[in-house]
């Protein structure tokens, strides 16, 4: 049954759990003006066995001889009194007016009661007010009985009437009632499913229009009828949807392009090293050149493929983090040892600016090394000769900084958005240049980025052309350091 259901259509369903719900409303209101139309009919039979016996009573009086008697009034506007001996009745079915000491003194009936049709019961004395009672026959009665004084005499006055018209009336009822409540449930199914065909319209376009979409056609947008019904809502987010993809895709088209070329250019020096090599002899000096070459190539070569596959495991969140406590001025301080040689041959001293109090923060340790040695490393080869690279940090408002400032030639405004792209590299300021090796392949700032970010962290560039830049990571800071002071975890 749930299967069954799961393969409609939407336009179905909605149809099938309108009319559900509507037929549950119908048969509920059905049922409500049932029960309402029974009880007034009972009602009615109730107040006309009343007012019978009221005019039964003001219709009856003592003859000259003592004896009760009906009254005979004479003229139009007593035209309800007049209750001859010989009148059938037409509102009950017989009346009865008993003595205290149960002897029958009036009685009047209809045709019905004379042929039989309907019995008079026995006298009751032990109760008086409304009963319904079952005859054989299949006869059903609705009894009035009271007892009234009239004439200085009490007596107990009886009124009956047949139910069978207010049953069939029921009956009638309830065949119109099931009769039209199918009809109205189809009307409605019918109303359903042309409301759901008129409402879901703009998903079937949207269906076809997003069926027409392919990894070439990433700029095209579905239509947006009205942005703030349902439909019009599924679209924007879709058209966002397709602008990220196209987005995705145009910086993954970039990655792929700068990562050919980035690998292209190795593969082209050792390529053009070993023709020369091959083409004509050379001394053991030399071939030892037209190696070290093609190492140093090698080198280049590997250090890319390594910072390709960890940038494309970091964007793949296939990194694991490990989160321990860390002692930010023992991390900078690995990291300025680390580069300490290739500051040195740069002649280019580093110059440490660290509080005396830990400044504790909770991440992984390697990934947030690799991002403090990528700026220290970053901010080396731009620094001319002389030059001092510091690098301070600070806590403040629940965070803890990092600043690494350099006296290079600094980032022209219009590139400083961009710095930390993937290969992204300013040019002539920024660029490695020509014969060059030891030059970048615009992944560090990059790589720092992501390892920043990793850690709930911010990283900023700030620059002024020909005054150098400063490089700023913003990490959460933790409240309390688990390992020992001057530690490294």
């Amino acid at each position: 049954m749930i299967m069954a259901w799961r393969r409609l259509t939407l336009r179905s369903r909605l149809t099938a759990a309108f009319a559900l719900v509507f037929g549950a409303m119908l048969l509920a209101y059905a049922l409500a003006v049932y029960l309402l139309i029974r009880d007034r009919f009972a009602a009615e039979l109730d107040h006309r066995l009343d007012q019978e016996l009221e005019i039964a009573e003001r219709s009856i009086a003592r003859d000259a001889g003592g004896r009760l008697a009906w009254r005979r009034v004479h003229g139009p506007e007593h035209e309800e009194d007049q209750r001859g001996e010989g009148q059938r009745l037409r509102n009950v079915s017989w009346l009865d007016v008993w003595r205290a000491d149960g002897t029958l003194a009036l009685r009047r009936q209809d045709a019905a009661t004379d042929s039989g049709e309907t019995p008079v019961l026995p006298l009751d004395t032990a109760w008086t007010g409304l009963r319904s009672l079952e005859l054989p026959g299949e006869v059903h009665l609705r009894l009035l009985q009271r007892r009234v004084s009239l004439e200085g005499e009490m007596l107990l006055m009886r009124a009956a009437l047949r139910e069978d018209d207010f049953a069939r009336g029921l009956v009638v009822v309830l065949w119109v009632m099931a009769g039209g409540l199918p009809l109205a449930l189809l009307a409605a199914a019918a109303g359903a499913y042309w409301l759901a065909g008129r409402g879901l319209a703009p998903i079937h376009r949207m269906a076809e229009e997003a069926e027409a979409i392919h990894a070439g056609r990433l700029d095209a947008r579905l239509p947006v009828a009205n942005p703030f019904d349902e439909p019009g809502r599924l679209a924007v987010a879709f058209n966002a949807l397709l602008a990220r993809l196209e987005a995705a895709f145009g910086e993954l088209g970039r990655f792929t392009a700068d990562a050919s070329h980035e690998l292209r250019t190795p593969l082209t020096v050792i390529r053009s090293v070993g023709e020369v090599g091959l083409r004509e002899p050379h001394s053991e000096a030399e071939y030892r050149n037209i190696i070290g070459t093609m190492l140093e190539e090698v080198d280049r070569l590997t250090l890319l493929t390594t910072m390709l596959l960890e940038l494309t495991r970091a964007e793949g969140r296939r990194t694991a983090t490990k989160r321990e406590s860390i002692d930010l001025r023992e991390l900078i301080r690995d990291a300025a040892g680390f580069l300490g040689v290739l500051a040195e041959e740069g002649r280019v001293r580093i110059d440490l600016d660290l509080p005396d109090a830990p400044v504790p923060v909770s991440g992984d340790w390697t990934m947030l090394r690799q991002a403090v040695i990528n700026l220290l490393d970053n901010a080396i080869k731009h620094s001319p000769p002389d030059a001092v690279v510091a690098i301070a940090c600070r806590t403040h408002a629940g965070l803890a900084e990092i600043t690494v400032a350099d006296q290079g030639p600094g980032i022209p405004a219009e590139h400083l958005p961009h710095v930390f792209d993937r290969f992204y590299r300013v040019d002539a300021a920024r660029g490695r240049q020509d014969g060059d090796r030891r030059g970048g392949f615009g992944l560090g700032l990059a790589i720092a980025r992501w390892a920043v970010e990793a850690h709930g962290g911010r990283i900023a560039a700030e620059s002024n052309p020909g005054q150098g830049s400063v490089f700023r990571i913003a990490l959460p800071r933790e409240r309390t350091l688990s390992h020992p002071e001057g530690t490294t975890p």
